[in-house]
């Protein structure tokens, strides 16, 4: 719901004046240091922005505070960059959440996690939120961050299981209490969800990691798959980076994260292994697997996957297979580029979630009173031809990767997971992954 919709909708004052020279006072941070500091807005979209703040400004008298921190997002979006954002979900907890978990599947949104008071509804399809279409909530939503669809769509993990996000766009009103349509076992039902009363969080989650009952964010959690055997890809979701040998002469390269893992070998002495391996068997198979990378620092691997984008393994066609998702996002998609400039990987999964040129690094503007952070990005990731001109110091990095669109697709139903099949992977090894233990 924009903005103007809210105000045609007659909602009376909402905010105090003391509270409103606050608001009024973050909107200005957000108009200056935010929107000077950030490259990736047009300068017709940075006007439009400006436009948007100055408007809010005026409003604030008469909106909530969930209102005024939607708006905040959505005016953050319209640099239509996923780098450029409000922390208000999966950086932060600025806003609040309910205690379940979803995902969305090739076949519709499930709840994967509940804590131990909603367990009935664990593995419910979600038909509607509030008496709106998922669909309908979902498009709600989609404003409030930037990137392309599959981004968008991951994002809506966080957004649509938030109520100060859902009574900020205007798809439930009241005290964040929501109604939702489920569907289980053949049988419709509603279930009233209140809002979760654990403190802030101060770090990020990922939605990805409830996915898995073994990874340690699950502690606490009933989640779906807890009792069964889990697939490869989900068996062990806390480590960053992990590297097995799977029948059939595969090398199963599971790659979640672009830091150096506490109490592990740092991503160079990993590095050194998987080089090692691959020289270690000449004709093997290597699977990379990026589907859950959202990121870190790109100059931890940059240098590996230049090596391996250069071993024969990866020169030759149908021995170097790397599997995308809707969460392959920022630095996750760097490595996915390296190969495709200087191999020949096939690619397997769906569309990331970042594109081949994007924005990022940059930095936080802290808004002074509601203690948001507003990231702005700053330099240029060209992994592709063509696109806008950039001037060169404004450039991080640059390669030539044309196209990361997958030739082996695969979706993921919930049939799928709860059965433990991992479809990605069988597009490579027919009756699956049966890796050793790291």
């Amino acid at each position: 719901m924009s903005l103007s919709t809210l105000l045609i909708a007659g909602l009376v004052a909402a905010q105090p004046p003391a509270a409103v020279d606050r608001w009024r006072q973050d909107v200005a941070v957000a108009r200056t240091d935010f929107l000077r500091q950030d490259r990736s807005f047009t300068p017709e979209r940075r006007a439009l922005a400006d436009e948007r703040l100055a408007r809010l400004a005026e409003a604030i008298p008469a909106l909530t505070g969930q209102q005024i921190v939607a708006e905040l997002a959505r005016v953050a979006a319209l640099a239509d960059n996923g780098h450029t954002r409000a922390y208000l979900l999966r950086n932060r907890g600025w806003w609040r959440r309910y205690p379940i978990r979803i995902w969305k599947f090739s076949d519709g949104w499930r709840i994967i996690a509940t804590r131990p008071e909603q367990q009935a509804l664990l593995g419910a399809r979600i038909t509607g939120i509030a008496g709106k279409s998922m669909h309908r909530a979902e498009a709600a939503v989609r404003p409030l961050y930037a990137g392309p669809p599959t981004w968008a769509g991951y994002m809506a993990t966080y957004s649509l299981t938030s109520p100060d996000a859902l009574l900020g766009t205007g798809v439930i009103r009241g005290d964040g209490r929501v109604r939702l349509g489920l569907e289980k076992d053949g049988r419709r039902f509603a279930a009233s969800v209140a809002p979760s009363d654990e403190p802030r969080r101060t770090v990020p989650e990922e939605s990805w990691w409830f996915l898995s009952p073994a990874h340690p964010a699950a502690r606490g959690w009933v989640q779906v798959l807890a009792g069964r055997a889990l697939p490869a890809y989900l068996e062990q979701p806390g480590t960053w980076y992990d590297l097995r040998r799977c029948g059939a002469g595969l090398l199963y390269f599971a790659f979640n994260r672009a830091e150096d893992q506490p109490g592990r070998p740092t991503l160079a002495e990993f590095g050194e292994r998987v080089l090692a391996e691959i020289a270690r068997a000449p004709r093997a198979r290597l699977i990379v697997d990026l589907r859950f990378n959202t990121g870190g620092n790109l100059q931890k691997t940059q240098g590996l996957f230049e090596q391996i984008a250069h071993s024969p393994l990866a020169q030759e066609r149908g021995r170097l297979f790397v599997i995308l998702g809707p969460s392959t996002f920022s630095a996750g998609i760097t490595p996915a580029a390296i190969l495709a400039q200087d191999g020949k990987p096939v690619f397997v999964g769906s569309a990331p979630g970042d594109r081949l040129f994007f924005w990022a690094e940059g930095g936080n503007v802290l808004l002074p009173n509601s203690g948001i952070n507003l990231h702005y990005a700053d330099r240029a990731h060209i992994y592709a031809p063509g696109g806008p001109a950039v001037p060169a110091d404004l450039v991080y990095l640059r390669l030539n990767a044309r196209s990361l669109t997958p030739s082996l697709p695969a979706s993921l139903s919930f049939a799928d997971y709860v059965r433990g099949r991992d479809p990605a992977a069988e597009r490579i090894a027919p009756t699956g992954l049966r890796c050793d233990a790291d």
